[in-house]
């Protein structure tokens, strides 16, 4: 018979063997976030966990920390550098981990011979962050420095390289990172009303996990302009570059360049032309903000380039439309083709398929175009499908974990073309869900 001492006995040994094993399937570290684009010696870290446990789970596992009790909880330390208006100071923000014990610190070091600082941060519970101004920049010239964010308790997030750069009134230029992953185009002379600074930074992590399926292609960047200017007054072409590292196996028609919504605390999916060659996608924005290059849950060709076409397997089509607005059509000496794409393979948790989605130009009946699902090996899967089907029910994941688009055309009249714009195919992602563990004082 189990008496209650028994039980007592029992219950602390079941909850101790809990907590271990729980432990044990989890491999904590604080401040490890990685990127392969950093230098030699300058490890961009914020406050993650990462927990590797039997299962391999897909992407960044974010958990929420409350550093001491009753302070705010966060998970990541987000920075943000925003220059002043005389171009002799900047703004330093770095929040996202709640207010942390001891005193903390900004380590700046300026200019070539890197002249260093440190500037004690202050915790502002208005925006939740800590804050700091730091001076001795040089007016109406370009500038670049290091940082990192320090406390008495030992958080050390490791350094990054910002840039700081002087806009002379009525001027287009370019803006780099200094990694040289962003690249910011001021097209129009007149994107400031004035004269103007702009800097860029790598963030120590995103001020927001990615969305659902979603997966960080390099860095998260801050970019932030003079006066904290929200928004410039002409669009600026944006430039974010990846290369085979930092995609893991990505397909480069999944990447997006995504821009955080600090209102709502959320991502917006700004999508982007792809240049597979040069290796980086380009996109028209306004806002200054933090800018992430993403893989999605959705591949897309939009025929800005032919690298998602297949042409082995292709016949009678050729790029048409203009260099604005590129599409696929039918060589003019022929009245019928087809195109069909490169293998559309999801990588992250892939759970469904989902929507099919296309833009097309038709004159019926003199012009036709349909678009087929095909399986890898070409096979039929599904006939004439109508745009924004979804695929969910009509196509077993498990038996087709990758497919193809298949596009037919057709003309009566030699030198008229129906025209595809673009097309795009989405799937759908398992939720992963981990639980930490709360370890217990027992008697």
């Amino acid at each position: 018979m189990t008496t209650p001492t028994d039980t007592h006995f029992w219950n602390r040994i079941g909850r101790h063997w809990l907590a271990t094993m729980l432990l044990v399937s989890l491999t904590f570290a604080i401040g490890a976030t990685e990127y392969s684009n950093a230098k030699p010696g300058s490890t961009p870290a914020g406050l993650f966990i990462k927990a590797r446990s039997t299962d391999e789970l897909e992407g960044m596992v974010f958990a929420n920390i409350g550093m001491e009790p009753g302070h705010n909880k966060g998970s990541y330390l987000v920075l943000h550098i925003v220059p002043d208006s005389d171009g002799k100071a900047i703004s330093v923000s770095a929040g996202g981990v709640g207010e942390l014990g001891g005193t903390a610190f900004a380590n700046i070091g300026i200019g070539p011979g890197h002249n260093k600082g440190s500037y004690t941060l202050t915790y502002s519970d208005t925006v939740r962050s800590y804050i700091t101004t730091v001076s001795g920049f040089t007016s109406t010239m370009d500038d670049y420095g290091s940082i990192s964010i320090t406390t008495t308790l030992g958080l050390d997030s490791g350094l990054v390289d910002f840039y700081r750069a002087y806009v002379p009134a009525s001027t287009g230029l370019t803006i780099g990172s200094v990694d040289g992953n962003l690249c910011l185009t001021l097209v129009s002379t007149d994107t400031f009303p004035s004269e103007a600074y702009v800097v860029v930074v790598p963030s120590y992590a995103p001020p927001g996990p990615p969305p659902l399926g979603h997966r960080l292609v390099g860095s998260a960047y801050s970019m932030r302009a003079s006066g904290a200017m929200l928004v410039a007054d002409r669009p600026m072409s944006l430039r974010l570059y990846y290369n085979p590292t930092t995609l893991a196996g990505a397909d480069p028609h999944t990447l997006a360049i995504l821009a955080w919504d600090a209102y709502h605390e959320r991502w917006d999916n700004l999508g982007g032309t792809l240049f597979s060659t040069q290796q980086y996608v380009s996109v028209a924005t306004r806002r200054f903000t933090t800018y992430a290059l993403m893989a999605t849950t959705t591949w897309r060709d939009e025929f800005d380039e032919l690298s998602g076409v297949d042409f082995a397997q292709s016949s009678n089509v050729t790029w048409g439309g203009t260099l604005e607005n590129r599409t696929l059509v039918l060589v003019s000496t022929r009245t019928d083709g087809s195109a069909i794409s490169v293998p559309i393979t999801p990588t992250t948790g892939f759970a469904a398929w989902d929507s099919l989605a296309f833009s097309r130009t038709i004159d019926p009946p003199t012009t036709t175009l349909t678009v087929d699902v095909l399986s890898l090996d070409g096979s039929t899967v599904l006939t004439d499908v109508a745009s924004g089907t979804s695929l969910a029910d009509l196509v077993d994941p498990a038996q087709y974990p990758s497919l193809r688009l298949w596009v037919n055309m057709s003309s009566t009249v030699r030198g008229k073309t129906p025209a595809l714009e673009r097309w795009q195919l989405a799937w759908q992602v398992e939720e992963y869900k981990v639980y930490l563990p709360i370890v217990l004082k027992l008697d």
